[in-house]
């Protein structure tokens, strides 16, 4: 038996699928899965399970977009899938599934409070087969090693607690009139990123308590984090290593808390067990927040705020800090 699975898009996007892949492997425990997805899908799930035997890689944007769209139909129509499940709203990409004979499987529009991770395992299953399923992502043991050398850097221990700032979103650095919305929903101000840091190490000081606040950045990020570090007098940990996505999931996965703007990381973060403080502006987290359990994570959104408009320079630094606090020690 052959399943196909369509979720192409950024890291988060796929994330959010992973509950509905889960549930397919579950559901049909014979079955080979393939998945077609895109370059970010490629990374997220390389190693998701055994039975995900085929990834079909969809490289939608660029000149070579309508040479892939060929490519990628007769790939597909080389196949023979018992059932097909299309996370993907746009009709494009039933097109592509066409010549399959069974019936498919296709996520509809529903009302923007039911959480889109929820919608996908809808498709798969229904009742109390529903319970109990959120995203979830392996850590390889290699991966765990790699973020405790990482931190043992700055001589951070498997008993210390780690809180992790996420200050970078994929569109900061689009110069756009169209981006900028986007910088106002996704990016939390460095000051405030700052003064947040200060109070937790205030806090860790009053309490005789080990807490280090780090950051792990991309390359391109270095500014951003620069001066973070710098408002923050130092109490901020940069690192900036070479890129490999398992040692990245593993360091999200040791963290004790994240604090992120609704982001990729931030979906990782809550497919790998780790506490968050999510920040939304202009979305809806019923919607598009972390699909894990309400103990897990708490959200704050700049539409609660005395000035919405700022978006999420709306949320000041204290309400951060005091909706933290159910997650520090």
């Amino acid at each position: 038996m052959k399943i196909l699975a369509i979720r192409v898009g950024r890291a988060g996007d796929i994330v959010m699928v992973t509950a509905a892949l889960k549930a397919i492997l579950d559901k049909w425990p014979e079955a080979e899965l393939h998945v077609l997805t895109s370059p970010d899908g490629k990374r997220v799930l390389n190693g998701f399970h055994e039975r995900l035997t085929q990834l079909i890689i969809y490289q939608r944007k660029g000149i070579k977009g309508l040479l892939e769209r060929g490519r990628v139909k007769k790939e597909i129509n080389k196949a023979v899938y018992d059932k097909v499940f299309c996370f993907e709203l746009k009709s494009s990409f039933l097109e592509l599934v066409e010549q399959q004979t069974i019936s498919i499987n296709r996520i509809t529009e529903e009302n923007s409070t039911t959480n889109y991770a929820r919608r996908c395992l809808k498709m798969v299953c229904q009742g109390d087969e529903l319970n109990d399923r959120w995203l979830t992502l392996p850590v390889t043991k290699q991966g765990m090693q790699l973020a405790r050398e990482q931190l043992q850097q700055h001589d951070i221990n498997n008993d210390d607690f780690v809180i992790g700032l996420h200050p970078s979103f994929s569109a900061l650095r689009k110069l756009s009139f169209g981006y900028r919305n986007t910088r106002s929903e996704k990016g939390w101000p460095a000051d405030h990123f700052a003064e947040l840091a200060s109070m937790f190490a205030d806090y860790a000081e009053a309490k005789s308590k080990r807490i280090f606040i780090i950051m792990d950045l991309m390359p391109e990020d270095r500014q951003l984090g620069e001066r973070i570090v710098c408002l923050s007098n130092g109490r901020v940990i940069m690192f900036i290593p070479p890129l490999n996505f398992e040692r990245y999931k593993a360091l999200l996965q040791r963290m004790n808390l994240l604090i992120s703007p609704d982001t990729g990381p931030m979906h990782i973060a809550a497919a790998v067990g780790t506490n968050l403080l999510a920040l939304f502006a202009g979305h809806d987290p019923r919607d598009c927040g972390p699909y894990v359990p309400d103990s897990q994570f708490k959200v704050l959104c700049a539409e609660e705020m005395a000035q919405p408009e700022l978006g999420l320079a709306a949320i000041s630094a204290e309400k951060v800090f005091e909706a933290c606090k159910t997650f520090l020690p």
